[in-house]
């Protein structure tokens, strides 16, 4: 049967419709061609492999599946919708749809699609007779049904074998029927016949199939392709679906290549020496990485270093990528980190690092929910100027879309963006197509709860079952934690009684994907070992300086070299666990006086973005890593931010009680830098010292509410005061205190206590809440429907247990009821411009830097005067704010908010300040 060219496939926006065949065969040249130019070498090998056919056969089997992705378009529901171009052939009889009632609803052309794809691929030698769990052709069926990024579920076996019996709306009359096996004909045979797999594929080879599909799909459909295609189709007027398909083949390298769709190409770096030419002496765990783990690797694994803070681990973990990828095929690069600020930074970093490390451009995508903000990554473009014999690392427009970030040959972002390829959101198939081409590197992999561990765990499951590269860094990861993220990996690849893993401190390990044999360091020695003094105070959790035994009292005391005109001058980092407490000290040490004041800083999380920025680059300025000592003496207060947003160095830190391992987090902040002729030390704070302040009684105050676990403040303070007062060794020390703090229940016998128990039962409870929300280990699955989730809500799921904040935005409300961004009331609330549905986004821009992150519950949830305005509600971010709203009265006083049990606004200084409400 001739392909009926009315019958289309595109029509938004378009002088006239574009038949539906060009499109199907526009995505088969599409992702032929991501096959060969995007693809990385392991990813080829690991599609060939996981369908049983050669490699340089998968090229020609994806795009014929990538161009069936859209063939559930031929029928009634789809042809027939009002919105398109009505065309008359669905008049004739042969291209009738069902009669009846309960027929009168439409189906959507993916699930279409899945239903009708197993009976026509039939027709090619595919298997539909057998379980649809191993029918390669309801395989093919499920990845094309997923290419709107939710899988549909299982077929039966009558419905495999006959779609239009068991469901006739997807059109069963003749017309239909002919069409579909037409378009299957023609994309089979410009697609070269491609062989029929041996074997139904892994659940994460077909994840990876469906992401290159969907990718396939998005590059064919973008404006700009489609109407230079429909250009030259009527202009040819010939009908030549072949010709069509070759103007495609020749067109769409240049597309692929256009969106910077490319795997990096590494300059050769045989040793640490040749990856890292300036660092001319490097640090012994450097040095080891680098002239033992090339001979070790041969493939895929998963690389563990651990070392305290300044012992080089970041640039030892890019080396480890770069041996990894180089054996394994996967030449992309991803660096994971647990914050925004510290992602930020790592950015930076990364993007000089493969400037200078890549042969050809290489975007650097920057991934995190605020990545839009910074100013560098914003404003980064094709005119940057680069050093000699570096690439440009500007990621365009295709890369900083939703979904595709992970794309790009090269990405640094939060945590987060890998944990939500474990979650069955929407399209996590281009999350995992873009880790599998990877090498992975998860810093700070120990700063997450039970719940985010066990979301790595699953993660690291599926990262050894699609045989990507892994390099994990920590400086206080525990053993426990370690082995079970080192097995997980092991378990993914497909390794059963794995063997006990310990790790040296500082030292690495090296896990074989494809042995399974674990490869262990010695401890190696570090040039920076130092002994850390650490002194615990117990103190009443008071801010009232006159209290005897107050931590008011304690914290005055170790201020006041800071105070005196007599001593040297320095600078001191104090962390408070709570916001409240961070401003309480804050206030109590801007108002102290002496012989000589001090500048005092406060920053935390609930201020508004812009000031929290400014004060970090303050910071940096002062204290950061090339920065000449302040003359004046200088005191921050903060909160867990400190622990690892800030690369500054403080003569002293001060610190409320911590667990163990975020205490060892803040006193890196202190004595972190060699100073040189930066500066020097004060009198009183020549050797690193750590301040603890530990309060008596309860554990934890109840102004702390649940910030930290109660076994482990106790089991820290027992800990600290146990050595009395001997100073801490950095590192020799840290990894038996971890292991004594951070104990398994079952590890501790007739040790354990009350909060013991509840510290297992509650990190229990979150591991399951973390299995109960992921996606099943890759090892239990051959159906892709729980993959995907197609009714979840947008915040049905969360890599972080407990993340309910929204941002707020301050506002202020004059006399007249006006709504205004500054308390001075000149500047109004934005709206969008005459004829635009939406703000511009530097409005948003601007608006989301005045915003503060603070709990969902500090405001009313049906306040109509915290919703944002109509005028935003198509405006994406926008529309998701909440008001705070201040009143301003005619002579310029500004009031407070009452938000039912609590009082809200935001201080100039303090940043969002949150009190009783007294009634």
């Amino acid at each position: 049967m001739p392909i009926n060219s009315l019958i289309w496939g595109k029509f938004d926006d378009l002088p006239f419709p574009y038949p539906l065949a060009c499109h199907l065969l526009d995505t088969a040249a599409m992702a032929a061609a991501l096959w060969n130019s995007y693809l990385t070498d392991a990813q080829r090998r690991m599609v060939a492999e996981g369908f049983g056919v050669a490699v340089e056969e998968g090229g020609g089997l994806l795009a014929f599946w990538a161009g069936l992705h859209d063939v559930g378009k031929c029928g009634p529901s789809f042809q027939g919708q009002s919105s398109g171009p009505q065309p008359g052939f669905l008049s004739e009889p042969e291209f009738s749809g069902p009669q009846g009632w309960m027929y009168e609803g439409s189906v959507r052309h993916e699930r279409v699609s899945h239903l009708v794809v197993p009976a026509l691929l039939a027709g090619y030698g595919y298997d539909v007779a057998c379980r649809p769990g191993r029918s390669v052709a309801h395989q093919v069926g499920q990845i094309v049904g997923g290419h709107h990024g939710v899988y549909g579920a299982m077929l039966d076996r009558v419905t495999l074998a006959d779609p239009c019996r068991a469901e006739p709306r997807v059109g069963a009359s003749a017309g239909w029927v002919g069409q579909r096996a037409a378009l299957v004909e023609l994309l089979h045979a410009v697609c070269g016949r491609p062989v029929v797999p041996a074997r139904v594929a892994p659940v994460g080879v077909a994840v990876l199939v469906t992401g290159l599909v969907v990718l396939a799909d998005w590059l064919a459909s973008k404006a700009g392709w489609v109407l230079a295609r429909l250009e030259q189709w009527r202009a040819m007027g010939d009908e030549d679906w072949v010709a069509h398909f070759e103007r495609a083949v020749d067109a769409a390298p240049a597309a692929v290549a256009g969106a910077q769709l490319a795997a990096p190409v590494w300059r050769s770096a045989g040793s640490f020496a040749e990856a890292f030419p300036r660092i001319t002496e490097p640090y012994a765990l450097q040095a080891d990485l680098g002239r033992r783990l090339p001979e070790l690797v041969r493939g895929a694994g998963l690389l563990l270093v651990t070392a305290p803070t300044g012992d080089g681990k970041t640039e030892g973990g890019l080396f480890g990528a770069r041996v990894l990828g180089a054996a394994s095929g996967c030449a992309g690069l991803a660096v994971l980190l647990p914050t925004m600020a510290t992602t930020d930074a790592m950015w930076s970093r990364v993007r000089a690092y493969v400037a200078g490390s890549t042969v050809e451009d290489t975007p650097v995508t920057l991934l995190h929910g605020l990545a839009w903000l910074n100013a560098d990554y914003a404003l980064d473009g094709a005119e940057a100027v680069l050093d000699d014999g570096c690439t440009s690392t500007t990621a365009g427009e295709f890369l900083r879309r939703r979904h595709v970030g992970l794309l790009s040959g090269a990405a640094v972002g939060t945590w987060d963006q890998a944990a939500m390829a474990v979650l069955p959101v929407r399209f996590n198939a281009l999350r995992w197509l873009g880790l599998s081409g990877k090498t992975l590197i998860i810093d700070e992999a120990h700063a997450y709860d039970a719940y985010g561990h066990a979301l790595t765990v699953r993660l690291l499951e599926w990262l050894g079952h699609l045989g990507v590269p892994v390099v994990l860094l920590s400086a206080t990861l525990s053993g426990s934690i370690a082995q079970r993220l080192v097995h997980a990996y092991l378990a993914g690849a497909g390794h059963a009684g794995l063997p006990e893993v310990s790790c040296a401190y500082p030292g690495w390990l090296f896990a074989d994907a494809d042995s399974g044999q674990v490869t262990a360091s010695p401890t190696i020695p570090t040039a920076r070992a130092r002994e850390l003094q650490v002194d615990v105070h117990s103190v009443r959790h008071t801010h009232t300086t006159s209290e005897p035994g107050g931590r008011a009292r304690h914290l005055a005391e170790q201020l006041a070299p800071l105070y005196d005109a007599a001593q040297d001058a320095g600078s001191v980092l104090v962390v408070c666990n709570t916001v409240p407490d961070a401003q309480k000290t804050y206030l109590a040490l801007s108002r102290k006086s002496g012989s000589r004041r001090p500048q005092v800083l406060l920053l935390h999380a609930r201020m508004p973005v812009w000031q929290r920025e400014e004060i970090t680059n303050t910071l940096i300025g002062m204290l950061g890593p090339t920065a000449t000592r302040p003359k004046q003496s200088l005191i921050v207060v903060s909160t867990q931010i400190a622990e690892q947003s800030l690369d500054v160095d403080f003569d002293l830190v001060v610190s409320d009680l911590a667990p163990l391992a975020q205490l060892l987090q803040r006193a890196g902040r202190g004595h972190r830098h060699l100073l040189g002729s930066r500066g020097r030390r004060p009198a009183w704070a020549l050797k690193p010292r750590l301040v603890v302040l530990s309060p008596t009684g309860q554990l934890p105050p109840r102004a702390w509410g649940e910030v930290y676990d109660t076994a482990l403040l106790r089991r820290t303070h027992t800990l600290l005061t146990d050595r009395a007062g001997q100073p801490v060794s950095v590192p020799g020390d840290v990894a038996g205190m971890i292991e004594t703090v951070y104990a398994e229940l079952n590890h501790l016998a007739d040790q354990t206590l009350q909060d013991d128990r509840e510290r297992a039962r509650r990190e229990a409870v979150q591991c399951a809440a973390a299995d109960t929300a992921a996606i099943p280990a890759p090892g239990s699955l051959t159906d892709l429907y729980p993959v995907t989730a197609r009714d979840i809500e947008a915040g049905a799921v969360t890599t972080r247990l407990g993340a309910d904040s929204e941002r707020i935005l301050p506002i202020y409300t004059d006399h007249a009821n006006r709504r205004w961004l500054d308390p001075s009331c000149t500047t109004e609330l934005p709206m969008p411009a005459h004829g635009s549905k939406r703000l511009d986004r530097n409005s948003v821009a601007d608006l989301i830097r005045l915003t503060v992150q603070a709990p969902a519950r500090y405001l009313p949830d049906r306040a109509v005067e915290t919703k944002a305005p109509q005028e935003w509600s198509t405006t994406p971010v926008a529309a998701e704010l909440r008001l705070l709203p201040h009143c301003v009265t005619s002579d310029g006083a500004v009031h407070r908010y009452d938000a039912g049990g609590h009082i809200l606004h935001l201080d100039a200084q303090l940043g969002l300040v949150r009190t009783p409400a007294h009634r």
